[in-house]
């Protein structure tokens, strides 16, 4: 992922006082942002007045800004910051400096409570340059910005049959696609099975093979036939090749009944590319993983939803039918593909331990949605543990500050959905934020 382009702006009043430091100010905030790894293109001159905002306004618009920061070197009047609100329409972040006298943070405050009455959010940060806290929130919202823009042009395709059938409203689409396209900005494609079952067909063994035998590092012990992998690998490249032609980064894909374990295998496979790949049909946390392994510049996710907790041994086990990459394993020995359906399979693995994950959840409807955003830690599991789990994915959660009983109640009661994302690292703050600008509540336990 590249660096987040974040615009600088320095806003100023003759009337008050602290002017004078707008040039140190903007230096140093300018240098720990670079030093912090973004972009930071900074207004070409200190903001007095409405010419200077409308003129900073075309310069951030042309430099491709996708998140400002806003520091009130003094005390501004409302109008001078709602140009920039209103001209940009990026997630903002207002910097208050810590000089008494010019009623910095003060200033935020006011302006904070307009916002709010306008249902617009915002981000702040109190202190100088220097503090590193401070430039690392700045950066949080850097980052939502891009992450922001990344969904906003996103293409996610819809793989499996689709009926011309409606109740009152479009034909072959549903209202709730229309909603969430919306919402969060992607452009939703609906696509048949058979154009990757198609293409698939026209893919020689002798190719097929050859591919198989890259991706055996990625693949573990193998319950099934040869036949069934080498068509499983005939799958993955006409995928593959179909994201690849069409800048189509994320798919949600038809399971079961009619197509059970067809891209299990496909979806283990592709998310080591880089691309997204839900085998449920899951819009939502197919979107969730993009925007999780964006938040950590590569990697991939576990999807799952839970099995049964303990909360004498403190722990939820997550577990799903089975496209989890093999990266996830603590060794590729741990990794098992099984047969499933006709011709089809599953993979399964226990997750490795991690320290720190970062657990999410996103439900809701009609512009209204919720995110669970939690922090946890992945147990250990013993191979005899797995194989009663049913020899697919298993993840032993133990969720920071919460019991397993009271965590199931929170998301029970809160209507959360049954899919839970499992993400290696704490973006806890950085999912949060994003929801903030994003509109969406956020749930924690």
């Amino acid at each position: 992922m590249n660096k987040p382009v974040i615009g600088l702006i320095g806003v100023c009043s003759h009337c008050e006082s602290g002017g004078q430091r707008y040039d140190e100010l903007i230096q140093n905030a300018k240098a720990a942002m670079v030093k912090q790894g973004m972009d930071v293109k900074v207004a070409k001159t200190a903001v007095y007045t409405v010419t200077d905002a409308l003129c900073v306004c075309d310069q951030l618009k042309a430099d491709g800004i996708e998140a400002v920061a806003i520091m009130d070197v003094t005390w501004v009047c409302d109008s001078l910051k709602y140009i920039f609100i209103h001209e940009l329409n990026v997630p903002t972040v207002f910097w208050a400096v810590p000089y008494t006298e010019t009623f910095s943070i003060g200033c935020v405050q006011n302006f904070g409570s307009v916002l709010k009455t306008e249902g617009i959010q915002f981000e702040y940060v109190y202190g100088m340059p220097e503090e590193a806290d401070v430039v690392e929130k700045v950066k949080k919202v850097a980052v939502a910005g891009q992450l922001i823009k990344k969904i906003n042009t996103m293409r996610l395709a819809l793989l499996g049959p689709r009926q011309t059938w409606r109740v009152a409203g479009p034909q072959d689409m549903t209202v709730e696609e229309w909603e969430f396209s919306l919402k969060f900005g992607p452009t939703l494609v609906h696509m048949e099975m058979e154009e990757i079952t198609d293409e698939a067909e026209k893919i020689s063994d002798n190719d097929a093979e050859k591919v198989f035998e890259s991706l055996k590092d990625h693949t573990g012990k193998v319950l099934c036939r040869k036949e069934t992998m080498i068509w499983m690998t005939k799958v993955y490249m006409a995928t593959k090749r179909m994201m690849e032609k069409t800048g189509i980064e994320v798919i949600a894909a038809e399971c079961y009944p009619k197509y059970g374990g067809l891209m299990n295998q496909t979806s283990s496979w592709i998310e080591e590319d880089g691309y997204i790949l839900d085998t449920e049909g899951d819009i939502a946390h197919a979107v969730v993983k993009y925007v999780l392994n964006a938040a950590a510049q590569g990697g991939c996710c576990a999807l799952g939803e839970i099995g049964s907790y303990s909360d004498e041994e403190n722990y939820l086990k997550i577990a799903h039918e089975g496209s989890t990459p093999a990266s996830l394993a603590e060794s590729i020995d741990q990794v098992q593909v099984s047969p499933s359906g006709e011709n089809g399979c599953f993979v399964g693995t226990p997750l490795k331990p991690m320290e720190h994950c970062t657990v999410c959840d996103l439900q809701g409807t009609a512009g209204n949605y919720q995110m669970l955003v939690a922090n946890g830690s992945v147990l250990p599991a013993a191979h005899e543990e797995w194989v009663n789990g049913g020899e697919k994915l298993l993840v032993k959660l133990r969720l920071d500050g919460v019991k397993p009983s009271e965590a199931v109640k929170k998301m029970i009661d809160a209507g959360l959905h049954h899919h839970i994302v499992v993400k290696e690292g704490d973006f806890a703050e950085q999912m949060q934020i994003i929801c903030k600008y994003l509109g969406i509540n956020v749930i924690t336990l």
